[in-house]
């Protein structure tokens, strides 16, 4: 691809961008703050986390602006000598992040549910089966996410089963953590063989592309924990690259990562990331192609929709306890219905934003704005797909919970960054690369302070898991009243049930709690235990639960979650830090 026509200046980029983002930065605060449309949780980390280091990445990218223009740096051609280990690297680190970042602990019930899912595949079982003594409190171990096939007699995750066995691939390799990392490198190393497709004349827009993956707090953050997302990123640039590749074998090929990707975790993203393709090779009069990849999202819903569920009603049973919601006209309803009640495109695009490369968007925008109609028309824009895709997932901007950026968008990363490059390589004289290197400044300070504040919000949590699980009781129930999400404490170890056996007490009913102080040894973690610990404040109360605890103090049932004993003198002096 060669130089374009009209050239855009840095210190042009620069101003509107900073200018572009501080007024989506500042309807964000109005809407979300000012006027307070609900305190959801992603408005709790965004003013923890985006809102200050998106305002310090504006100020630094406005002032940076009048000396943006330049060479700045030379770089050598993207080859795989370099760019491989360099993607390695960043694997390595995300691995390791899982540990010193996250401290081993999967914050949100989603990643619990996931993990749960891959320890049962570990031991070949597609369920795990809920033992009889514990039959009556199924649904106060797993509160949420469950699977309704069966339910009555397993426990069986709610998502499709491909990132649970990736995980118990790894697993068995030797750790489950190394299942994002691994994926994060695919994806990454796709990327850059996309990306050197689309612009084999302009190594800086190669290189563009690629620091901006590589930059993404978003990307090697996720890909520290459970979340299927990073399979998305991943497979979604395979298919891409294989597409790109052409071909029988690389569009089977393509045909069987869809498939994969669907299984993930729900099916529908894959589609949302496919479509616009296929209006791309429609366009260009590519009958067959087009008409191979309609097929493959026929059979994704045919397959994830239909068949799965139907083998886990014959494998596991009837639903139970909750509605079933596996098929096509449940998901559909469902998605409509959260883009009616929980629609956030501010809160969750600005928390896109604040944890990719700052310069990722105004890129990208550049990217669409040099696409030419006539040959868009006639499908020999790519950035036509790219565009459309990038339009869906910031469109679909569900409320999401918990998230470092915004995961629902996390399989358009890979796109946002091409955009970005053919808009550099369209837009900016070549090898002119000191912009690029002031983003990568900018987005390093950004990308520290939210690792910290990221670590600072999980350690309590992890902390709290680890006080649970020392417990030398038979069953912990948790009394989440005065916690923000401690109900998702409730979970077992390495993702299996087991002693301590957690529990919700909201929950349990006062019987079920009388039999439990009758039966085994109970402890009780609540606000005493996990507020020292530094766990946010919620300010909620249940009566009922007033009532139970009520009654448990009553019955002498009520003694807190203790740490065991130092079982020498020696740990004794360690635990009390050597107080004596």
């Amino acid at each position: 691809m060669g130089q374009g026509s009209s050239i855009v200046s840095a210190r042009r980029l620069f101003l509107a961008g900073a200018i572009g983002l501080a007024l989506w930065l500042g309807a964000t605060f109005l809407w979300h703050v000012t006027y307070r449309q609900g305190v959801s949780l992603a408005v709790i980390l965004l003013l923890d986390q985006d809102f200050p280091a998106l305002c310090g990445s504006l100020l630094l990218l406005a002032l940076a602006g009048p000396w943006a223009e330049g060479k700045g740096i030379a770089l050598p051609r993207p080859t795989a000598r370099i760019v491989v280990p360099l993607i390695v690297l960043l694997g390595m680190a995300a691995w390791a992040g899982h540990y010193a970042l996250f401290q081993d602990y999967a914050i949100s019930r989603d990643e619990e549910v996931a993990r749960f899912a891959a320890a049962y595949m570990r031991e070949g079982l597609f369920a795990r089966p809920i033992p009889i003594e514990w039959e009556p409190y199924r649904r106060a171990i797993m509160p949420e996410f469950f699977s309704p096939f069966g339910a009555a007699d397993y426990w069986t995750a709610a998502y499709l089963p491909v990132n649970s066995a990736i995980q118990a691939l790894f697993w068995q390799l030797g750790d489950p953590n190394l299942a994002g990392p691994a994926l994060l490198m695919a994806g990454l190393f796709a990327l850059w063989r996309v990306a050197l497709h689309l612009m084999p004349d302009r190594p800086d827009a190669v290189w563009v592309t690629v620091l901006l993956g590589f930059s993404s707090s978003q990307l090697w953050v996720t890909a520290m924990t459970p979340y299927a997302m990073t399979g998305h990123f991943a497979l979604n640039m395979v298919w891409l690259a294989l597409v790109l590749r052409g071909g029988v074998v690389g569009h089977v090929a393509a045909g069987l990562v869809a498939l994969i990707a669907a299984g993930l975790h729900q099916w529908h993203f894959p589609p949302i990331f496919i479509a616009p393709f296929i209006l791309w090779m429609l366009l260009a009069r590519r009958w067959t192609v087009a008409a191979f990849h309609a097929l493959t999202l026929v059979a994704i819903v045919i397959i994830w929709a239909k068949v799965w569920p139907g083998f886990l009603l014959h494998a596991l049973g009837a639903p139970a306890d909750v509605r079933p919601s596996a098929g096509v006209a449940d998901k559909v309803g469902s998605l409509f219905q959260r883009l009616g009640d929980r629609w956030q495109p501010l809160v969750n695009l600005t928390r896109y934003v604040a944890w990719n490369n700052i310069l990722m968007v105004p890129l990208a925008m550049l990217g669409i704005a040099a696409m030419r109609w006539r040959t868009m028309i006639r499908g020999q824009e790519i950035a036509l797909p790219l565009a459309l895709g990038c339009l869906a997932g910031s469109l679909l901007a569900l409320a999401q919970g918990y998230g470092w950026g915004f995961r629902y968008a996390h399989g358009f990363i890979g796109p946002f960054c091409l955009l970005a490059g053919l808009g550099w390589a369209r837009s900016r004289p070549q090898g002119a690369l000191r912009p690029l290197l002031i983003g990568l400044v900018i987005t390093g300070i950004a990308s520290s302070f939210l690792v910290w504040r990221t670590h600072v919000f999980v350690e309590p949590y992890a902390a709290s898991h680890r006080l649970i699980d020392s417990s030398e009781a038979d069953v912990v129930l948790v009394d989440p009243r005065g916690g923000l999400y401690v109900t998702d404490l409730v979970r077992g170890r390495n993702g299996v049930p087991g002693k301590p056996m957690v529990m919700n007490l909201g929950m349990l009913t006062l019987e079920q709690v009388d039999a439990l102080c009758e039966s085994y040894v109970v402890q009780l973690f609540d606000r005493a235990e996990f507020r020292p610990l530094g766990v946010p404040l919620a300010r909620w109360n249940l009566g009922r639960m007033d009532a139970l605890r009520a009654h448990m103090k009553e019955e002498g049932c009520d003694r807190p979650v203790q740490p065991p004993l130092p079982e020498s003198f020696e740990d004794a002096l360690n635990v009390a830090d050597n107080a004596m």
